[in-house]
């Protein structure tokens, strides 16, 4: 075969052939080499965590279920701390399942104020006709549960109060902002204050303190974190005791803190 004639007649198709053989491996060059950088990074990494998994200290099946014994432990003991120190949140205080958090709210709050101070008249004692509720009405369902539960404890201490003789329970105050009890081991524990003071008009404090006591030590808590007996006033044959409270309940376990 003549190869000039053969050049002549197919020389379009040879020259594109070669280009693109020339294409295919400047192309193969570039893919070849940063598939083989990426191997090289990978036996790094994987060289890497094969030395940390070395140096940690792996946990035995029999080693975690012991820690699962201790963490279970720990739980109960904090709940048996919490119900001795912590007052309950009666039902009637609760927001019904399914209820709106407002609507009860105001329910309560509004039934609280006739029937409470209604009563304490009644019985010869004055009370703070805002029974320590803010002047807005809290909106948020955790705010509205955090005043919930200080009014249920100043039911009980208004009715302790009146119980033993008090003439007067007034300044009841409850605090919408939490408290975090700061020190060296620092409490997760958010704690809503109340406080008030009780006035007892010739009749002794004594019986209304000892209480007050009995209540903690019969496992109903009223959560009392300060305390302070005024001098008797002879004039006014009365004496005051200024009471503060702490409501809360312990934090909800985080996503993650059980152990697997």
């Amino acid at each position: 075969m003549n190869f000039d004639a053969f050049w002549q007649t197919h020389r379009r198709f040879i020259m594109g052939m070669a280009g693109g053989l020339v294409v295919f491996f400047i192309l193969l060059a570039i893919t070849g080499g940063g598939s083989k950088e990426r191997l090289s990074k990978a036996r790094v990494s994987i060289g890497r965590a094969q030395r940390q998994m070395q140096t940690n200290k792996l946990y035995a099946a029999s080693q975690v279920s012991e820690l699962k014994e201790r963490l279970n432990m720990l739980r109960d003991r904090n709940q048996l701390l919490a119900n001795r120190n912590l007052p309950a949140f009666r039902e009637r205080f609760q927001v019904p399942p399914g209820g709106s958090p407002a609507q009860h709210y105001i329910s309560l709050t509004g039934e609280m104020r006739d029937e409470l101070i209604g009563w304490a008249l009644r019985r010869n004692c004055e009370v703070d006709d805002s029974l320590g509720l803010p002047p807005v009405s809290p909106s948020q369902p955790q705010q509205i549960e955090r005043v919930l539960r200080g009014l249920d404890v100043v039911d009980r201490l208004v009715h302790l109060a009146v119980d033993f003789g008090a003439s007067e329970v007034d300044k009841i105050r409850i605090a919408q902002k939490r408290t975090r009890r700061s020190g060296r081991n620092v409490s997760p524990l958010d704690i809503t204050p109340i406080t008030l003071d009780v006035t007892f008009t010739r009749t002794s404090i004594a019986p209304f303190l000892n209480a007050m006591l009995a209540e903690q030590a019969a496992g109903r808590p009223l959560g009392l974190m300060g305390m302070e007996v005024l001098p008797r006033n002879d004039k006014r044959m009365e004496q005051k005791v200024l009471l503060e409270f702490g409501v809360g309940a312990l934090p909800a376990p985080q996503q993650g803190e059980d152990l697997q």
